[in-house]
């Protein structure tokens, strides 16, 4: 029968040897008459049972050690992979040995026998005099108020800890009663925090407030305070027409120049916010009419002054200003909205005329247009046109002199580089240069000029069909384009700048191309007219 486990011997070799040699001894036969051998007999018997309980006692204090040894290991294991500082202090306030492993992730040194004051605040004499007094109270008293006094939070070279404190009873200590002080780096819990809540009051784009933080301004604020109140309500001007013609992105520059606009005039006391779309709110507390007026004046330089890239910025503003109490805002923003409406529609004429004039500059600045070309085929123009029957002062006439102005204006959008690119262009970079008349419908089209978009658009088509975009032929052709075509082409013969290695044609060899092009390029009837206009000036 094999031994149990508990029967066989760990420890105690030479008593087990010395009570081995007992009982050989015992059971020699010079022995067996011996009178005190019952008695020897009868004790080594116990000392055999002693050693076996005492083995007993080693066996489960040998077990016992090495399950504690084993739930030290783990519970370290644990602590150290939880993410969290774990230390303790005593009434010395210093740090005792045990530690988790992340305390020297976030101190980066050992800190066994430091004071936790100075590792936790070291910058902060008031905090650290303030903390040792409350952890040294909580010691000694059984109310737990004085740790719920403690700074819930810490800031250690960059990094933001969060920290609680529970007391715990140490048996078999000189000092029964420790402090244990857990630290959780929320740091990043922390900005992500921050970015949510910047986000969730913040316009993404702009930066500035969003609808939401208003509406909590509002509803926080109440009526009644910080007056006298003033709100301004500004919608941009040409943002639809940007994006149309050159893209979001550029449409979203626009909008972020406005905002630091906005931000440069009013500064930190106003509560800047957009509003929506093309539209800002401008909160002003404790901001009368007079002075109000005032900082729009201001917003009006400073739109003026804008870099006008791709178009100067400009805002049709309203504003309300209440010094009464029981005004509610909602009144205010209702009349500074109705009032910027009503200003739009006043000045749309206006603004439309300034965009015109801001995309003409953009065009010479660029080099994409020449003003004396310009004016040249406008004035040609105009007399062909007059020739033909469209009376001087008509609305007609006035569409002309604009098509004049802008007819090549979508190129405002095309890569300068492939404008400026005097060899001849691949396939793929043509396709992108021929772009330019649609560009230009859509840019007229979102000034409120669908006629002179048309006309931008057919500039390019010819009268045998074989032009661009559309392969439009005879009269699919709008009359003014037909019209300008035939100008356009004999100023830039005669004129214009020509290309590398080509000179400049006499009137008599441009008006013979123009004949050559007639009926396959070129409106025939037009041509005819424009030479006999040219050879009546001579």
């Amino acid at each position: 029968m094999a031994k149990r486990k508990e029967d066989a011997f760990f420890g105690f070799a030479e008593e087990r040897t010395t009570l081995q040699q007992a009982k050989t001894v015992m059971e020699a036969a010079k022995h067996h008459d011996n009178e005190l051998l019952p008695g020897y007999a009868m004790l080594s018997d116990r000392y055999e049972k002693l050693l076996k309980e005492m083995n007993k006692v080693l066996l489960i204090s040998d077990r016992q050690s090495n399950a504690l040894i084993r739930m030290e290991a783990e519970m370290k294991t644990l602590l150290d992979n939880v993410g969290q500082g774990f230390l303790t202090v005593d009434g010395s306030l210093k740090v005792q040995r045990q530690t988790s492993s992340e305390c020297q992730r976030l101190f980066d040194r050992k800190i066994s026998g430091l004071n936790v004051t100075e590792l936790l605040w070291p910058d902060d004499q008031s905090m650290r005099d303030k903390a040792e007094s409350l952890l040294l109270s909580a010691m000694v008293e059984d109310s737990s108020s004085f740790l719920d006094e403690l700074p819930a939070e810490c800031d250690l070279g960059g990094k933001k800890l969060r920290l609680d404190y529970k007391k715990i009873q140490v048996p078999f200590t000189t000092e029964q009663v420790r402090i244990m002080i857990v630290m959780t780096d929320v740091t990043e819990q922390r900005k992500s925090q921050k970015r949510l809540e910047y986000m969730s009051s913040h316009d993404p784009l702009t930066g500035l407030w969003n609808r939401g933080h208003v509406d909590r301004w509002m509803d926080h604020n109440g009526k009644g305070s910080e007056r006298p109140f003033s709100l301004i309500m500004a919608d941009m001007n040409g943002l639809k027409l940007v994006n149309d013609v050159f893209g979001h992105l550029l449409g979203d520059e626009l909008l972020l120049k406005a905002a630091q606009i906005l931000l440069s005039v009013f500064g930190e006391k106003a509560i800047c916010a957009r509003w929506g779309g093309d539209e800002f709110l401008i909160l002003l507390p404790n901001t009368d009419r007079e002075e109000c007026l005032g900082l729009i004046d201001r917003l009006d330089e400073a739109c003026q002054a804008s870099d006008g890239k791709p178009i100067k910025i400009s805002m049709s503003v309203g504003a309300a200003t209440s010094s009464r109490p029981q005004d509610e805002y909602a009144q205010l923003f209702l009349h500074a909205e109705k009032e910027m409406y009503k200003k739009k529609m006043l000045e749309s004429r206006d603004s439309r005329k300034r965009l015109m004039e801001n995309i003409s500059d953009t065009m010479y600045e660029q080099g994409i247009e020449d003003p004396r070309h310009v004016e040249r085929i406008a004035t040609l123009a105009s007399e062909l046109a007059e020739r033909m029957g469209i009376p001087p002062q008509s609305p007609q006439m006035n569409m002309l002199k604009m098509l004049a102005r802008l007819h090549d204006v979508g190129k405002i959008a095309i890569p300068q580089e492939l404008l400026a690119n005097e060899e001849e262009l691949t396939p793929e970079q043509w396709e992108v240069v021929r772009n330019h008349s649609e560009i230009g419908y859509r840019l007229a089209f979102s000034l409120g000029e669908p006629a002179l978009a048309e006309a931008i658009l057919s500039m390019q088509e010819h009268w045998d069909g074989t032009g661009y975009p559309y392969g439009l032929k005879h009269d699919q052709i709008p009359e003014f384009s037909r019209l300008l075509a035939v100008v356009d082409a004999y100023d830039v013969m005669t004129e214009r700048k020509p290309k590398p290695n080509r000179t400049p044609l006499s009137r008599e060899k441009a008006l013979k191309k123009l004949l050559e092009g007639s009926g396959s390029r070129f409106d025939p009837q037009v041509v005819a007219e424009f030479v006999l206009h040219m050879e009546r000036k001579e």
